[in-house]
Parts: C-alpha cells; structure tokens; sequence
C-alpha cells in the first residue's frame, strides 16, 4: 500500500512539473541586432514596428511567458529616445535617424508588456560600440566622439573598460534608463572582454601600464576592471530606483574543478568566463551586486564537454541566496535539437532548488512554432499561469487585502468583483490580483497552481461556467509590482445546488 502511495505521489510531482509551479520566471530574450528578433530586417515604418511588437507580446503571453528581455542597446546605439547615443541602425535604417512616425520605442513597449502583466528588461549589450570598423556612424556616436576609449577586436570597435570614464559613462547610462524610463530590470549579456579569437590581441597594455595596481596581473586587473562596473552599476541603481533588479546572462562555465579550484564546475574543457572572459560571476553573488544570474546553458544533456545537468546542478548550489534562472538555447531547433530536449532540461531545472526559472533564446524561434515547442510549451509546461517570485531583498512589504469580495450571478452570468486595500505601509500599490479557485477542504489551496483562474489588473471578472460548482469557492489576493502577495480577502463560497 505504501508503495502505490508513493507511486500516485510521484506522478502528482511529475503532473505539477508539467504544467509549471505557481511561481517561476518564464521569459524571452528579444535580440534587436541585425533585426534577429525585432524589428524585422527592413521594416523602418513606425506603426509596422509597433504592429510587430504587439504580435510578438500577444504571442509569448498566450504561450505563458510573463518577462520580456529586450535587447535596447546594441552597440552603443539605442532604441529608446531620452539618451545620449544615437538611434540605431536596427530601428531606423541610418543611425542616428529617429523613427518614422516619430515614437519611443522603449517607452511604448514598456506600457504594452505592463499591460499584459509582463515584466519589462532593459537589455544592454556593454562592450561592442560597432557591428563593424567599416559601419557608417553617427556624429554622436561614441567612435566619433570618444575615440580614446575604444579598441579594435575582431573587426569591431569595442569599450576598453580598464579607463575610469568607460565605467562611468556605462553607470551613467543606466541611471538614465532606470530614472527616464518604468522598466522593471536592467539586464547584461555575457560581452565583457571579448570571447578570444586565434591569432588577435587585445591591445589595452598601455592602459594596463596606466592603471593597474602593484603586483597586479593583467588578467586580474581586468576582472578589478569588470568587477567594479558591476558594483558601480549595482549602487547606481539601488541609489536611484532600488526597486528595479539587475540580473545578467553569463557564460555557463565560471571555472573547471581542479585541485587549486575546488568550487569550480565537474567540466574540464572549454572557454572560462573567469580566466576568458574575466567575468567572476561567482563573486557577483556572493557580494549581492546582483540580482540574479541567467547562465546560458546551451549545451544539451548529452554534450560531452559541457553536459547540462552537471552544470545546471553547479549553478543552483553556487546561488548564495539569490536566483538563478536558465538560459536556454531554443535557436538549436534550427539544427539538430528536437523539444524534446528542450523539455527534458526544463523538468532538470525545476527540479532544481534554487532555480526560480528560465529565459529562452530567442523571440523569433518561439514565434515561429520551430518544431512544435511554442504549442508543448503553451499546452503542457506552461499550461498553468505562473507568478513571478518575489525578491524579498529588495521589497518584503505585500499589500494589504482586498475587501468587499462579492460573488453575485445576474440572469445566467456569474461575477466575481473586490475593492482594492488600503495603501500597505511602503505606500505601494497593487500592481494585479490572482483569483483562485479552491475546494472545501483543500491543503494550502493558495499554493496550488491548478487553482489560479485570474491574473490581471482588473477588479471585476466574469466567471466560467465550468468552475461554479457546490463546495468550491473564491480568493482574490494581491500582487504589488515586485510580486508580494497579500493575504487573501474572504472566501466566496458555492454553497448549495439553488447556486448553480
């Protein structure tokens, strides 16, 4: 008996894996360089632009995504307005060039992904100012104004971060961006030092000479230099908007196990974000500059350099209190990937403890049903509505009930509507509600994903006829912006055959 309990626990697990748990960050990288992801190559049309992006919005929330990452600074350009650097290539056709009609990108994709109940990131690629030294640049750009501070690297030009005023001028940019604009996250990708190349050089010796410290190697002064703009940007945005996060998309290896390196990954070969790319992503945990990691784990569970799980596993124990989200490699269903690897990585990082959820790259793939994975995501792993979980390092005060819940049925049509609480002591709004649908009886109903119904903005919903039904009943809780949840208003309850 003992046995076929647990044989009917297992597959409760395995049901609750499927349709996703109550709370995980499901999101989607959007890459704006050479138009991958958005806007399409060649559209220069402002409301085809926003056409396009609306679609895109639509699409991922049916699909169950509730964060979008979008990538608003490709190379020291910008698809925002209120800013320094000049519009990009990638919007306009001719950089420098603003939109035709004129709108703000950023600023109308933000209010789109809020009113959907999608968070919004700022995605800023850091160390590329050009696609290439050839490409036709703007007045304002940094290579024409600025020249100093830029090295040359495979064919592009790119931030020499070893001068003070580079740091600067990056912090500089993302106080802009969390005081001009209402994003919910500043987010960096994995372009630190440049990935190597065979046969180049970064020349940034002389600088070297300039500013590094006695006994200082070069490797390690070019981890100081990564290390403080990390930490630079971190105060920034805590001095400025506290409440925005800060997370980045590192390389999946920080450094292989050896006997000098026994924290290190169980890998042995391939490219070390910290001796690489001199990224000490581990070090930006464990000090809590940021928010959360997203290592991007494109490799899959049969690789046999970087296999997933491993890696997967490390990430999770070396996460000093803070989450990590997976990044995954949806572009290899272009090639020889199947969903079914895919979804097998998933299942390993929900079992994961301290994975909170994973990112997807990318948009265009998802769009596309490549291989039928938007539809498994849509009806199997994402076919429960999942909240985002809180930072409670960041905000810890949930808002206060809901009150006067009212269910009430006019002709055939049954309602559910509530009035807002009073303010919570950090004076911070409700944000949206969750209504839950819960059975007499039920353990912790609130924290079963099954029974959410409802999420959104609205204080009045039409119910379905399939949930009316004797001994079940109603929850309203709210949400404020970085995802506390109050405690729930009264219980509306079905309680006889006459309601039905």
């Amino acid at each position: 008996m003992r046995h076929l309990f647990l044989f009917f626990l297992f597959l409760s697990s395995l049901s609750l894996l499927a349709g996703g748990p109550k709370r995980e960050l499901r999101g989607i990288w959007v890459a704006t360089v050479s138009n991958i992801d958005w806007p399409s190559p060649h559209n220069y049309n402002a409301f085809k632009q926003k056409e396009e992006f609306i679609d895109l919005l639509n699409s991922h929330q049916k699909t169950g995504f509730n964060a979008i990452f979008v990538q608003v600074r490709t190379a020291a350009d910008a698809f925002y307005a209120k800013g320094p650097e000049p519009w990009s290539t990638f919007l306009s056709g001719l950089q420098g060039q603003a939109p035709k009609p004129y709108y703000d990108p950023l600023e109308f994709m933000i209010q789109e992904s809020h009113a959907r109940g999608i968070e919004f990131h700022a995605w800023l690629n850091l160390n590329r100012a050009s696609i290439s030294t050839k490409s036709l640049l703007d007045a304002k750009h940094l290579v024409r104004q600025h020249p100093e501070w830029l090295l040359i690297y495979n064919g592009q030009y790119i931030l020499n971060f070893g001068i003070p005023q580079v740091r600067q001028y990056i912090s500089n940019l993302v106080k802009n961006l969390v005081e001009q604009y209402d994003i919910d996250g500043i987010h960096f990708d994995d372009y630190f030092y440049p990935y190597p190349i065979a046969n180049q050089t970064l020349k940034d010796q002389e600088t070297y000479e300039k500013y590094h410290l006695p006994d200082e190697t070069l490797a390690d002064w070019r981890r100081r230099n990564v290390n403080e703009l990390i930490q630079d940007i971190s105060l920034t945005i805590k001095n400025n908007k506290p409440k925005v996060k800060f997370g980045i998309s590192p390389f999946g290896i920080w450094r292989h196990q050896t006997e000098a390196i026994p924290d290190g990954s169980p890998t042995r070969k391939g490219l070390q974000s910290y001796d690489d790319l001199f990224a000490d992503t581990e070090k930006w945990m464990r000090e809590g500059w940021v928010d959360y990691l997203a290592p991007q784990l494109y490799w899959g569970t049969t690789h046999k350099v970087a296999p997933f799980e491993p890696l997967a596993t490390w990430w999770s124990a070396h996460n000093y209190g803070r989450p990590i989200y997976i990044g995954h490699a949806a572009y290899h269903l272009k090639d020889q990937w199947t969903p079914a690897e895919l979804e097998k990585q998933l299942s390993i990082s929900r079992g994961l403890s301290n994975v909170q959820g994973s990112i997807y790259f990318s948009s265009n793939l998802l769009m596309k049903n490549t291989k039928g994975f938007r539809d498994s995501l849509r009806n199997t792993h994402f076919s429960r509505i999942a909240l985002v979980p809180p930072m409670l390092w960041k905000d810890s005060i949930a808002p206060t009930a809901p009150h006067t819940v009212v269910l009430a049925k006019k002709g055939a049509e049954w309602t559910l509507s509530w009035k807002p609480g009073e303010p919570s002591t950090d004076r911070d709004p409700a944000d949206y509600y969750v209504v839950y649908r819960i059975k007499k009886g039920e353990f912790d109903p609130l924290e079963n994903a099954d029974n959410i119904i409802y999420k959104g903005k609205l204080t009045q919903i039409t119910l379905e006829n399939q949930y009316i039904k004797t001994g079940y009943g109603f929850v309203v809780t709210a949400f404020d912006r970085l995802h506390n949840e109050s405690l729930p208003g009264t219980v509306q309850w079905l309680i006889s055959k006459k309601t039905e």
